[in-house]
């Protein structure tokens, strides 16, 4: 039984697609502030940024152990004592959902997001298991495929959803994001953000349950994560 295969509730998959959001801000904070976070975190919301035609959220996470950042920031989220230390997770989550209000309203953003998207092949983690000369050129060539997307999705976010009317101002350390890679990485990851805003706002999701329903939310944020460590 895999992490996948878990029963959950439309609240909980409402829930984990609000994961989707807050692990998009986590790795974007994590990135702006140190410069490196799990790669198989990343993945995990960049990948979903290319399903295109999903017909169940298991499709779009399909492992959702790989979605435990964004559950564990749901949590600190919503604690009083721990709010404060993720200002900025907070603040990039509820910029992601604005954005998606302010894209839902633009057909022709849409349109072309999805246009630039549909050709790009899913990102895969490195391996490092193996010295081989044959393996190790096929790493090499997936990690400039990674390169590549990343500043391909990036290219796109500049060129849509930097041209709403609101914009994210991501703090942190000023030699980092003016890193190429990371700066890549960060559009890439709001862009992921805002593709898993929608799913929520799909399922049902509004921006004023974060206000309404804070307890539920994080309740429900810690009994997914329960139910995907039974089902490792």
């Amino acid at each position: 039984m895999n992490a996948s295969s878990a029963s959950f509730s439309p609240w909980e998959y409402r829930n984990i697609a609000l994961a989707g959001v807050a692990q998009s801000a986590a790795l974007v904070h994590g990135l702006a502030t140190y410069g490196t976070v799990s790669e198989s975190d990343v993945l995990a919301i960049i990948n979903p940024l290319l399903v295109l035609t999903p017909d169940s959220v298991a499709e779009v996470y399909p492992n959702l152990s790989h979605l435990s950042t964004g559950l564990k920031s749901l949590q600190d989220m919503f604690n009083p004592a721990r709010v404060r230390d993720h200002a900025d997770i907070v603040r990039y989550t509820l910029g992601m959902l604005i954005l998606r209000n302010k894209l839902e309203r633009s057909k022709a953003r849409q349109q072309q997001i999805r246009a630039r998207l549909q050709d790009m092949p899913p990102l895969q983690l490195h391996s490092y298991q193996s010295e081989d000369e044959a393996d190790l050129a096929r790493e090499q060539e997936l990690e400039a495929q990674r390169e590549s997307t990343f500043e391909q999705i990036a290219a796109l976010y500049q060129d849509t959803i930097s041209t709403l009317p609101y914009r994210i101002q991501v703090q942190g350390k000023i030699e980092l994001l003016k890193d190429k890679h990371i700066a890549n990485r960060i559009r890439a990851l709001l862009l992921a953000g805002i593709r898993s805003a929608v799913l929520w706002h799909q399922l049902g999701g509004r921006r004023w349950h974060l206000m309404f329903y804070r307890k539920r939310i994080q309740a429900s944020a810690a009994t997914i994560r329960r139910k995907l460590i039974v089902s490792v």
